[in-house]
């Protein structure tokens, strides 16, 4: 099991495997986003679509209201001098009622509502007072006018246009009136029941009060909607189109627009599913395309990860070896023909000739300052030559307690150690991974910032300076430190010793001008 785990696990089949795993999910996230990217515009061209169309059947609902308006108010004028005429009063309403099917039904009746001419006959309504609903509404207005929808006497919901009737002096005479009988054939039903598509869209129309006034449905002509969030918004809206669940829970798009003169709101609907059938065959023929393509990245890849993964392995091979006396010359054979394999590469050899160069006197010498912990000379300038053969920047903060030989000679040496010990905590709060922290001399420490700037080290020692004097120390109180600052990085052109050199001029700069603060080389 061991066996088999190590195999797995080796470089070049994670890099294979990171990189084949990468290229699938993306591959599904792309076939994902355009499956999405494709039924939005098939939904959004919809919604277009029955919004155009929504409005073209608004627009010619609204010239069939005009004409029929047209209608009413050219024969209204005509019978200024025929109210009493009740023959010419009955050729009239029968010329309105069947010479074109604008009205389901025609009346005329004098300023008291009394009808006195009505067609087709058989509504019998000659010698009746008048009192629906749009009656009443066209003799108190006296104007041109379309009535809400109402049901009549008979039964029949019913939508009235009525013109008003004058004389030359202005007199009101009566009305002409004309009625669409919204379940039974006219022009508007078949404006609007021609237009049926066979994929399960429709047409209906409401009001503002949400009443169906037409539908496919006769039997739901005369209902109205209720409980339906996009109802509410189509009533809202007036014009647009949306996504929405209908009476039956079907989604649906619809598109919607209003009829100026009476308010009314023309829906066009389609089912979401049927529109979305086409989307299988567009994306069937977008991975019979991309699939190709798909075999050709992933042979690519395959191929690209074992030339990148070789070189790392065989410098994770030669790491396992860095004791051995050729280890060098094995290193510089690998061919690292890409930045960071050549960059781990010099690494590498950096850290080799570093190691033989200095692990003899690694072995003499303690890299720990035994009282403090605190890293000790040798292990700081190991640290600094580890650092300049990476070429990675640093800063340098040497710091040195003020009067340290006052608090020896006060309170005497031991009470000086635990001052040193204490301080050295503080300085480690103050140490980053990859920091250093060093006692060079007896008072004298040095905290290395790796990767560090000289505006940055300045704010860190600053911390530092202030976090020290506001420490109490046991026995001592308070005790303050002067601290030099200096920096390192290969662009410089100096080299670390004229740096550390930098840093201590520094240091007895602060000394000099009063201690107590931070002085930048």
């Amino acid at each position: 099991m061991t066996t088999l785990k190590s195999k797995f696990l080796k470089l070049n089949r994670l890099i294979l495997f990171l990189a084949l795993t990468a290229t699938v999910l993306t591959f599904v996230n792309s076939f994902y986003s355009n499956y999405e990217v494709q039924k939005a515009q098939l939904i959004q061209q919809t919604i277009e679509v029955n919004r155009a169309y929504a409005s073209k059947l608004s627009d010619t609902t609204e010239v069939f209201i005009t004409s029929s308006k047209q209608q009413l108010v050219y024969a209204a004028n005509s019978l200024f001098d025929k109210m009493n005429n009740e023959e010419r009063l009955k050729e009239e309403a029968n010329r309105l009622k069947f010479q074109t099917d604008s009205f389901n039904s025609v009346v005329i009746s004098d300023a008291s509502g009394l009808t006195q001419a009505a067609s087709p006959e058989t509504l019998d309504l000659v010698g009746r007072r008048l009192t629906s609903a749009g009656s009443l509404e066209a003799i108190e207005e006296k104007t041109l006018l379309i009535s809400s929808p109402y049901l009549s006497t008979l039964k029949n919901l019913i939508v009235f246009l009525s013109a008003p009737v004058f004389d030359f002096q202005g007199n009101y005479l009566g009305f002409l009136g004309g009625s669409i009988y919204l379940k039974s054939p006219n022009i508007l039903s078949e404006i609007l029941g021609e237009h049926n598509y066979k994929n399960g869209s429709y047409i209906y129309v409401i009001d503002q009060d949400k009443q169906v006034l037409y539908h496919p449905e006769k039997d739901r002509i005369g209902s109205f909607v209720a409980e339906n969030d996009g109802v509410d918004e189509i009533v809202a809206k007036k014009e647009g189109g949306l996504l929405l669940t209908n009476s039956r829970g079907i989604d649906m798009l619809a598109g919607f627009s209003t009829i100026p003169s009476t308010g009314w709101i023309v829906v066009t609907q389609s089912p979401l599913e049927s529109t979305l059938v086409p989307l299988t065959g567009i994306m069937e023929k977008v991975i019979l395309r991309t699939l190709p393509m798909a075999l050709a990245v992933f042979l690519f890849i395959w191929l690209f990860a074992r030339a990148i993964s070789r070189p790392l392995q065989q410098l994770a091979d030669r790491a396992r070896s860095l004791d051995s006396p050729t280890v060098n010359e094995d290193i510089e054979s690998i061919d690292s023909w890409y930045v960071e394999s050549l960059g781990l590469k010099k690494a590498m050899l950096s850290g080799v000739k570093l190691i033989h160069n200095q692990i003899g006197e690694l072995k003499r010498d303690a890299e720990t300052d035994p009282l403090t912990g605190a890293n000790n000379r040798r292990a700081f300038e190991f640290k600094l030559k580890q650092l300049a053969l990476l070429e990675m920047p640093f800063s340098i903060l040497a710091l040195d307690i003020d009067y340290f030989k006052r608090i020896n000679d006060s309170y005497g040496h031991s009470v000086g150690d635990d001052v040193l010990k204490q301080q050295t905590q503080i300085l480690n709060r103050f140490c980053r991974d990859g920091d250093m922290v060093a006692r060079t001399g007896g008072e004298e420490f040095v905290l290395l910032l790796k990767q560090t700037s000289l505006e940055d080290a300045f704010i860190i020692a600053e911390r530092l300076r202030v976090a020290i004097s506001d420490e109490i120390f046991d026995v001592v109180g308070n005790i303050t430190v002067s601290i030099g600052i200096s920096t390192w990085s290969i662009s410089d052109g100096i080299s670390i010793e004229k740096t550390l050199s930098l840093a201590d001029k520094a240091l007895y700069q602060a000394k000099e001008q009063g201690r107590n603060r931070c002085i930048i080389a």
